[in-house]
């Protein structure tokens, strides 16, 4: 009696076993490697930026349409000197165009300088 409880535990455990993996080879993997990000350009008093987009956080009201704030790493063109700084503001996300003002550090004065500016989204399709 002994032997047959053990032989069809070792059975269910086998048939349990190939349930599992045939259910693991009926799911498809899928991946994809794609280029997600945003390009844009924005004007203040007495500068212009070029910016790429970086981390932010939004607040998705539909598929179209979100709301957020979020750093742009950015070419900070003055007086004819480039240098990179990192701006920081508010965007809007319209289907594939951002407005963006993103607010950046004065070195001189300690102050900050707002801009503001459109950008494009680009990336895969949702």
């Amino acid at each position: 009696m002994g032997l047959r409880l053990h032989s069809v535990c070792y059975l269910v455990m086998a048939i349990c076993s190939f349930a599992s993996f045939s259910c693991a080879h009926a799911q498809e993997t899928k991946a994809a490697v794609y280029l997600d990000g945003m390009l844009g350009a924005t004007v203040g008093p007495g500068f212009v930026t070029l910016n790429i987009g970086g981390p932010s956080l939004s607040l998705v009201l539909n598929q179209d349409f979100k709301v957020g704030v979020g750093a742009l790493p950015s070419l900070y063109i003055e007086d004819g000197k480039t240098t990179p700084k990192l701006g920081i503001g508010p965007r809007v996300d319209l289907k594939k165009v951002s407005i963006i003002a993103p607010f950046f550090p004065a070195q001189p004065t300690g102050k900050w300088a707002g801009s503001l500016g459109l950008a494009y989204k680009f990336g895969r399709k949702k």
